[in-house]
């Protein structure tokens, strides 16, 4: 992964480096932290962050390199299941939805499609370059959230990274409840965005509508050497991203909920149309009819046990960038 990264960003610089210069391109980073930090308002934030051929080499050279270490370090060890779609929303430079797949190729899970949506043209030739740094398999769509989101289910995986705080307010109700939708039907959701209130100041009403659909809110932080042409645009620009850091909601899915639910005996719970019909004893058990003790253990010995990653709780496999990697 690390080779993939290196040459992902290595072809970003030199697809913008020239025509642009060095400084030329700080400025652009400076001009895109000072619009989303001091001058958010003036509407259709979206918009003005693309203007201008400094910015937009910005977003492909810098703030896409840092969205995508702030994902993969922040979503090792959730849970996904096995999703067979990413949906990524709003999708920029296509980040988010890669670095949520090399996250789940590094749990073992078999490399799902990514569909990336956004409305600009650029973004979306953007998220072609990093669909095929990271061989990636999916496609592109261009739209406007959320009228452009297709209908999700079991099986999806959708990723919502920056972007809902880009949108106006009836537009970000839409989106949310479309994603509630999909988690109704069994559709895993991640959703990041900045730690900082101001950038979010509904992130609280969110967190709230996620919770019963099994959503958890909690903040992302790594601390990372940066790879060195990100740690030189980052002093340049006088900024400092030795910590990554994001807020995320995340519903892990139906699928991959039904196998987090174990009984007290480290036995998955038997749910829906796979449920065996019980056993004479079994059923003598509901009853309150005794079992001997060792047909009691007879019969705990005959079930299945519970499958999945045999590393224990917590393990991390190696970061991306270590102080040594650098």
């Amino acid at each position: 992964m690390r080779a993939a990264f290196d040459a992902w960003q290595e072809r970003a610089l030199a697809r913008f480096l020239p025509p642009l210069t060095f400084p030329e391109l700080r400025r652009g980073v400076q001009a895109l932290s000072s619009l989303y930090v001091e001058r958010r308002g003036g509407g259709d934030l979206a918009a003005r962050s693309l203007e201008g051929a400094a910015k937009r080499a910005a977003f492909a050279c810098f703030y896409a390199p840092l969205h995508f270490l702030t994902l993969l370090h922040g979503l090792r060890g959730e849970s996904f299941g096995a999703p067979r779609r990413i949906v990524d929303l709003g999708c920029g430079t296509g980040a988010a939805g890669a670095a949520l797949a090399c996250a789940l190729a590094e749990s073992g899970a078999a490399a799902p499609r990514v569909l990336a949506i956004d409305r600009s043209g650029f973004a979306l030739g953007e998220t072609r370059h990093t669909h095929a740094a990271f061989g990636l398999r999916g496609g592109v769509r261009r739209g406007v959230l959320p009228g452009a989101l297709p209908p999700l289910r079991s099986g999806d995986l959708a990723i919502v990274a920056w972007c809902a705080n880009e949108l106006g307010e009836e537009a970000r109700d839409g989106l949310l409840a479309a994603l509630l939708r999909g988690a109704a039907r069994g559709a895993g959701v991640v959703v990041a965005e900045p730690l900082a209130t101001a950038a979010a100041p509904w992130w609280r009403d969110w967190t709230g509508a996620f919770a019963p659909a099994g959503g958890v809110a909690r903040e992302a932080r790594a601390r990372l050497v940066l790879p060195e042409a990100l740690a030189r645009l980052d002093r340049a620009a006088g900024l400092d991203h030795s910590e990554l850091g994001a807020r995320l909601l995340v519903i892990p899915g139906a699928s991959q909920a039904g196998r987090s639910e174990r009984n007290a005996s480290g036995v998955p719970e038997r749910r829906g149309p796979r449920s065996r019909p019980c056993t004479r004893r079994e059923k003598a058990d509901r009853r309150g009819t005794r079992v001997k003790p060792q047909a009691a253990r007879s019969a705990a010995r005959s079930e299945p046990q519970a499958s999945g990653d045999s590393r224990a709780p917590g393990t991390r496999l190696p970061a991306l960038h270590s102080a040594r990697a650098g």
